[in-house]
């Protein structure tokens, strides 16, 4: 997991997600690579480390208030992609303040979020809590088809059987958030325009 931190890392899982095909559907049962991981794992691990690595490729406004509360990713997704967050940001810190996984309840709660994540099944909840941060500094990544269609900052797409991410700067914008031209060269697609 080390490999997948800092820069070298996102690229390094750009690269790795474009050489190392896996299934997208849920692995059947006795379905397991070597040493008994499931194959739907590695996804997990590879978005997991996403979400990390953004954090070094985008820009939050500063804010005194927020430098003294945890740095908060907050997730909506599966327990199995939850425990995948929670072994790649085990003891990192961001910018100083340390990473805290949090499973956001309500809107007031999302809007304490530096990142809001929703994952597939949970685009209904995720829906109400990315329109409750939308002009607020949250960077949103999800899953759904349309997630950046609909407002979102990064959304998580499968390509030949791959992770790969589209990015709207301008949703980005509109949230206060400031998207690193490294970034967006390793995107699959830069989206322009988006939603008001």
């Amino acid at each position: 997991m080390a490999l997948l931190k800092g820069l070298g890392p996102l690229l390094a899982a750009a690269s790795l997600t474009a050489a190392t095909p896996f299934r997208a559907s849920a692995p059947e049962v006795g379905d397991a690579r070597p040493g008994g991981v499931v194959v739907q794992t590695f996804e997990d691990d590879i978005k997991a480390a996403f979400l990390y690595n953004f954090t070094k490729f985008i820009e939050w406004p500063a804010s005194p208030e927020r430098r003294a509360e945890p740095f908060r990713l907050c997730v909506l997704a599966d327990p199995e992609f939850t425990r995948a967050v929670d072994r790649i940001i085990a003891g990192e810190s961001v910018e100083g303040r340390p990473l805290a996984r949090t499973d956001p309840q309500s809107a007031d709660e999302a809007r304490h979020c530096a990142i809001l994540y929703v994952g597939r099944g949970h685009t209904q909840r995720g829906a109400t809590l990315v329109t409750a941060v939308r002009q607020l500094p949250v960077l949103t990544v999800g899953d759904s088809p349309r997630f950046v269609a609909q407002g979102g900052v990064i959304q998580f797409v499968l390509e030949d059987n791959r992770v790969r991410f589209d990015v709207s700067p301008g949703a980005a914008h509109r949230s206060g958030l400031l998207v690193s031209s490294k970034l967006l060269r390793v995107a699959r697609h830069v989206i322009e325009g988006g939603p008001p």
